[in-house]
């Protein structure tokens, strides 16, 4: 799968350069999905061991779950890297999401081993169930030649310690390290039985660190057809696109597009709207966002957009243009983009008096996604799932107009006509609350 270039190192690039001694976790897993129970261990190990930080390593291919149905890797980095964001202590590595064939964990950690000078010591973190089956594991005897193993156990039990110890008899006993953690009853097997029963999930699974819970909703994803590999919401196309974007825009608006790519498909679930198409509208939301004001006017004359657009807009609004430039632009470029992800990218910045479901997921996840830090953002991702979709929308979009205005800054033309709209609608009762207002 091409993933572009995502750094295997995450912000851990220059750990050790200095030539001082550093210690770096590493947590792998399926994380299908994230949860809890994950970042508590990973955070109380962080602690116990004086770790520098925590590098998480989704699992491409899973050896020991090839007889059971796994979701997308790239999906599933998304939402890890979606979970940590918050952490300065933690990132994430698409380096076996992006390998090809079987994952092995021996394979992982010598690649890894050779990123990093050696005054970097690595330290594999296992918890204690995957550590009883370790000697099963492909030369499971050459893992600490490599790392050291931090294995997370429940309350000190020496009984329980002593058939640890036997059962990793193959490591070299001074690399091995046991570290007593928090027992959350929390898995991810429950998550999925939870999500597939329509259950939810809120508290259980991280939407980023330091931000509310999102819950997620039937997962109804799973099992789909596989798409061809030049379909628009095939996980090849969706990939090929990332790579281009993260040429196209700083790092940190890259960074801002995989963030709303995955908070989009977490409420596209939760609201029984596609979660494809939401992925691929949020990664896509701001492919022309790297021009500036001038560039932005140009590129509406390029698309022979100007009859289409306020001309007081494109003078005097034109940080609004990128959503209706770039929908025209993937149009051209890609016509097998749906015409319902190409609306809701042109809708994100201004949106409509009849924003379908599909366009208010993008709007709400460009606003709420765990990288936006001010305003009053915390109480807009608690209502997630706790009222409808449109009245969701509407409180976003009633946020950001107030905000606009507290900031002295130009407001568009129909922005006042689309809060009356809606708060018309929605003042003779609130919309249902629940996880689907289609």
């Amino acid at each position: 799968m091409a993933a572009g270039k995502l750094s295997l190192r995450g912000r851990f690039d220059d750990l050790g350069v200095d030539g001082r001694p550093a210690r770096l976790g590493i947590m792998g897993g399926t994380f299908d999905p994230i949860h809890i129970g994950h970042l508590r261990i990973a955070e109380e190990v962080r602690e116990a061991l004086g770790l520098d930080g925590v590098l998480f390593v989704p699992a491409g291919v899973p050896v020991f779950k090839k007889d059971q149905p796994v979701a997308d890797g790239m999906m599933r980095l998304q939402e890890v890297s979606c979970a940590l964001a918050g952490n300065p202590f933690f990132d994430a590595s698409p380096l076996e999401v992006q390998r090809e064939g079987d994952t092995y964990t021996i394979d992982t950690l010598r690649e890894l081993r050779g990123l990093w000078p050696e005054n970097v010591e690595l330290v594999f973190i296992v918890g204690a169930d995957a550590a009883e089956s370790m000697g099963l594991w492909r030369e499971a005897d050459h893992l600490t030649d490599y790392a050291s193993v931090a294995v997370a156990t429940g309350r000190p039990d020496s009984e329980g310690e002593g058939r640890l110890r036997e059962s990793l008899a193959m490591l070299d006993p001074g690399r091995l390290h046991f570290v007593s953690v928090s027992s959350l009853e929390v898995s991810s097997g429950d998550i999925r039985e939870r999500l597939q029963q329509g259950r939810s999930v809120r508290y259980l699974t991280p939407v980023g660190a330091g931000s509310a819970r999102m819950a997620t909703g039937p997962d109804d994803w799973r099992g789909a057809p596989e798409q061809d590999d030049g379909h628009a919401l095939s996980d090849e196309f969706l990939a090929e696109r990332r790579a281009e974007l993260q040429q196209r825009v700083r790092p940190k608006r890259f960074r801002h597009s995989l963030d709303v790519s995955a908070t989009a498909e977490q409420l596209a679930r939760i609201y029984g709207v596609d979660p494809r198409k939401a992925r691929l509208a949020g990664l896509l939301h701001d492919w022309d966002k790297g021009l500036d004001d001038e560039g932005a006017r140009a590129r509406v004359r390029e698309l022979g957009m100007e009859g289409q657009l306020d001309p007081v807009v494109v003078e005097d609004l034109p940080q609004v243009l990128h959503g209706h430039t770039a929908a025209r632009a993937l149009a051209r470029e890609f016509p097998q983009i749906p015409n319902d992800v190409l609306q809701a990218i042109d809708r994100h910045t201004v949106g409509a008096v009849d924003m379908s479901p599909l366009d208010m997921v993008l709007n709400v996840a460009d606003a709420i996604e765990p990288g936006r830090q001010f305003g009053e953002l915390d109480e807009l991702r608690a209502a997630v799932g706790e009222v409808g979709l449109e009245e969701l929308f509407f409180k976003v979009y009633a946020h950001w107009a107030s905000l606009l205005m507290r900031r002295g800054r130009t407001v568009h033309p129909d922005t006042i006509h689309i809060f009356n709209s809606y708060a018309k609608r929605l003042k003779g009762g609130k919309t249902k609350k629940g996880k689907k207002n289609r």
